[in-house]
């Protein structure tokens, strides 16, 4: 906790010491700088029904209701535990925006929130998010981007729909958990852009990441990654590019660990500074070490009373890496179409799996009193080495604020999720609704999500 208050006064600190009159205020379009590339994370934090926001701070108060909350505890029967539905409050605070400079862009997303529920059994207390990125122009050549992830979390739905995080290199934050556990992660990282010619860029970053889950039936998270990549402007708005990535996982309480190579080539076309649209197609080696069980011959297995034995096992595999997005951003909205097809560090129980996403998103900010947003998705995770079934998830949400005065602002929030790992004991439903008021100074409606 000390590290993410640490964190985000110095993003604020930051933000108000630059000179203000070292903004741009060029025109949008005069300034444009062509199409998101996916393999170098353009980061779309600190941006809201299309339009950037500056630094807003606010604070919260609302009732909540969850139902389908499952904490990792068992029964007498060794049965699951399913706490069902519990009413609760929670206080959250935090602040939201991105600002510019001639030579520099910092945004920063940092939310907070305390829980308390009616019932025990279900993890309770702070929840932590910080989404910071920095980004400088050193010289006319060489731009450096910083960017760091951390957090704090103890519910499986409804932590993360509305942020705007769109990578598939996401590999420290909790998306997919099985269980309402305290969760703790984080993630840094580092690339340098360097502009050969107007045309031609090269691009080589690294970041570490780390998982923690408190319950000790749940493998943690070790790892880092490395890249390289080349663009090449084709005209103002194409641009064609080709990267090479290399990943490895270590996994905590569990025996195993993962070395992943993957190639790919991209397109990314931008008909505006309103339209983007990405391509990514490649592939992926894993080779991966972990525990499989073998039959025992039947002379021996007769001798030690066992069928079957766990052995250590090296394996290789093969999977497609397949992206595209679609960003399309009005006067006061945003809409945002994802899919991706690449290999994930697993949820906990399961490791290394193939993983399928798709993902969309609406967010409105209006003119003087409403803010809007939807989202929808659905994740697949195929184990790598395990004998485990396929887990699914399918979610979606919705959210709203008015503002009724002010600084006073109400605000609405439901979120769906449904998950199962094809075992019809373990699969679940959950359902999260929140209702109350919001204090933020402005004199926009205040768009959180």
């Amino acid at each position: 906790m000390r590290i993410l208050c640490a964190l985000c006064a110095a993003g604020c600190l930051l933000a108000q010491e630059q000179n203000p009159s070292d903004q741009t205020d060029q025109d949008p379009d005069q300034t444009y700088q062509g199409p998101s590339i996916l393999s170098r994370d353009k980061s779309l934090i600190g941006e809201r029904g299309g339009k950037l926001l500056d630094f807003r701070y606010y604070a919260e108060v609302t009732g909540v209701f969850d139902s389908g909350l499952v904490p990792l505890i068992t029964n007498a029967q060794g049965n699951l535990v399913n706490v069902g539905g519990a009413y609760g409050v929670e206080t959250g605070f935090g602040v939201i925006g991105t600002r510019r400079w001639k030579r520099d862009k910092l945004s920063l997303e940092y939310k907070g929130a305390y829980r308390q529920y009616s019932i025990a059994n279900v993890t309770q207390g702070l929840d932590q998010f910080l989404n910071l990125a920095y980004s400088r122009r050193v010289t006319e050549r060489l731009t450096l981007d910083l960017k760091e992830i951390a957090g704090t979390s103890s519910l499986a739905n409804g932590s993360f729909s509305y942020l705007p995080l769109t990578n598939t290199d996401l590999f420290a934050l909790p998306a997919n958990e099985l269980f309402d556990i305290r969760t703790n992660f984080a993630q840094s990282r580092v690339d340098a852009t360097w502009q050969q010619t107007a045309r031609l860029s090269f691009g080589f970053g690294g970041e570490g990441f780390v998982v923690r889950r408190s319950s000790l039936l749940l493998a943690g998270l070790n790892g880092y990654d490395a890249r390289a990549n080349a663009a090449y402007r084709l005209t103002s708005r194409e641009t064609l590019t080709g990267d090479y990535n290399y990943a490895y996982y270590d996994f905590q309480r569990a025996f195993g660990n993962s070395r992943l190579q993957s190639v790919s080539l991209g397109y990314s076309i931008g008909l505006s500074r309103r339209y983007d649209f990405s391509l990514r197609a490649g592939g992926i080696r894993i080779d991966s070490l972990g525990i499989t069980q073998v039959a025992i011959d039947p002379a021996i297995a007769a001798i030690v009373g066992e069928n079957y034995a766990n052995v250590t096992s090296a394996r290789t595999n093969y999977a497609p890496l397949a992206e595209a997005r679609a960003l399309r951003r009005f006067d006061r909205s945003s809409l945002m179409v994802a899919y991706a097809m690449g290999v994930s560090p697993g949820n906990g129980v399961y490791l290394t799996s193939r993983q399928t996403s798709a993902t969309a998103g609406y967010s409105y900010t209006g003119y003087r009193r409403w803010t809007f947003a939807l989202n929808s998705g659905y994740s697949e995770l195929s184990s790598i080495g395990q004998t485990l079934g396929k887990y699914t998830n399918v979610q979606g949400g919705t959210g709203v604020t008015y503002k009724v005065g002010r600084e006073t602002h109400i605000q609405f929030r439901y979120d769906y999720r449904h998950y199962t790992t094809q075992n019809t004991i373990y699969q679940k439903d959950s359902n999260r609704v929140s209702l109350g008021l919001a204090f933020s100074p402005g004199e926009t409606p205040l768009a959180i999500w």
